[in-house]
C-alpha cells in the first residue's frame, strides 16, 4: 500500500499533462507578445515603404520592406516557439498605422526598436532561460540580434536623409539578421544550418 501511495505521488508530481509547462507560463505569455508585435511591425513597414515610394525615396523604401522580411520571420519564428512548447498562437491582432512623412516614419521606429534591443527582448531571454525553454531563447536572441541591426540603419538612413547612398539589403531567412550591402559585392555569409541571406529588391 505504502508502494502504491508512494508511486501516485511520483506520477502527480511528474506525470500530469501539463505540468512540464507550468514552468513556462511567463516565456509563453512572452512569446505571444512578441508574436502579436512582430506581425503589427511587419504591416507597419510595409505601408512605411509605400511611402517612400511615393514620395520617390526609393533606397529608404527597400530598408522598410528588408525591415519588415525580418519581423516577418521572427513572427514565424515566435509562433513555431509557440507550438514547439505546447501553446496554441493567438488570432493576429493588428493596430491602425498612422503613416505620416518619409522622415517621420523613420524617426518613430527608432524608439521603438531601441526599446525592444534594451529592454524587451533581452527581458524575454532572461526569463526564457529561467524558465529552461531553449527554443524561446533561439527565437528571442535572433529578435534582438536583428533590432539592434534596424535601429542602426535606421538611424543612418534618418541621418543621411535625401543623400542616402545606394546599398542593398540581405535578410536571413533563419534569424531575420538585416544586413546593407554595397552593390555589386557579394551577399553575407550564412552562418546558421540552412540559412540563406535573400537580397530584397
Amino acid at each position: 500500500m505504502k508502494k502504491l501511495f508512494f508511486l501516485l505521488l511520483v506520477v502527480m508530481a511528474c506525470g500530469l499533462p501539463g505540468h512540464s509547462q507550468t514552468n513556462i507560463t511567463h516565456t509563453l505569455q512572452n512569446l505571444e507578445k512578441a508574436y502579436q508585435a512582430e506581425a503589427n511591425a511587419t504591416r507597419r513597414y510595409e505601408q512605411f515603404a509605400a511611402k517612400a515610394t511615393e514620395e520617390k525615396q526609393l533606397q529608404i523604401a527597400k530598408l522598410f520592406r528588408a525591415i519588415s522580411r525580418s519581423e516577418a520571420i521572427h513572427m514565424k519564428n515566435h509562433k513555431a516557439a509557440i507550438m514547439k512548447l505546447g501553446g496554441k498562437p493567438g488570432a493576429l491582432v493588428y493596430e491602425q498605422v498612422q503613416v505620416k512623412t518619409t522622415r517621420e516614419n523613420l524617426k518613430e521606429p527608432i524608439e521603438g526598436e531601441k526599446q525592444e534591443t534594451e529592454a524587451s527582448y533581452p527581458q524575454f531571454v532572461k526569463t526564457a532561460r529561467q524558465e529552461k525553454a531553449p527554443a524561446a531563447v533561439t527565437t528571442f536572441t535572433y529578435a534582438l540580434n536583428a533590432e539592434a541591426q534596424h535601429e542602426k540603419l535606421l538611424e543612418e538612413a534618418l541621418d543621411h536623409f535625401g543623400k542616402n547612398k545606394k546599398m542593398d539589403y540581405y535578410v536571413s531567412n533563419v534569424t531575420g539578421s538585416t544586413i546593407a550591402v554595397i552593390p555589386g559585392n557579394a551577399a553575407p555569409r550564412p552562418v546558421q544550418k540552412g540559412e540563406k541571406f535573400i537580397k530584397v529588391l
